[in-house]
């Protein structure tokens, strides 16, 4: 599955609608959970569980465990993310915590620190990070690509 292109405003561009969108004065305390996908500029001080996409913008900042399909970080996430899909770390995103994904894209200037486990079956594959020049990966181990 190719990676999603980018709109002309530099967001990644998603395939499902975003129903639940919390702005940037916005702070929540506690857990969302949606079927529908969230698109985070705000705070949010919980964990996050939807079974759509997720996108955080630059000014979003999750302090607990977030839980979608594809997800999207240019904004921060300090706690787990756990997706059935892609995880995209854009230039300003950052995660502290582990990633659980299908396959992780990190851009130039993306931090991510933790362990990461990906691929179909997470406990058997290896992991496949892809990174651009100048991007910062802090992990406890990354696996080899087989």
């Amino acid at each position: 599955m190719p990676w999603r292109s980018k709109s002309e405003n530099g967001r990644a561009a998603s395939r499902e609608p975003i129903e639940n969108v919390l702005g940037q004065s916005l702070v929540i305390r506690g857990d969302l959970t949606a079927d529908g996908g969230f698109r985070i500029d705000g705070t949010v001080e919980g964990n996050v569980d939807s079974k759509a996409a997720i996108v955080v913008g630059e000014s979003g900042v999750v302090r607990g465990d977030l839980r979608g399909t594809d997800v999207v970080v240019a904004g921060q996430i300090m706690g787990n993310v756990t997706c059935s899909g892609h995880l995209e770390i854009l230039a300003k995103g950052r995660i502290e915590g582990d990633i659980d994904a299908k396959s992780v894209r990190i851009e130039t200037g993306g931090v991510f620190r933790g362990t990461s486990r990906m691929g179909e079956e997470v406990s058997g594959r290896s992991a496949v990070v892809s990174t651009d020049a100048g991007s910062s990966l802090s992990g406890r181990h990354l696996s080899p690509v087989a």
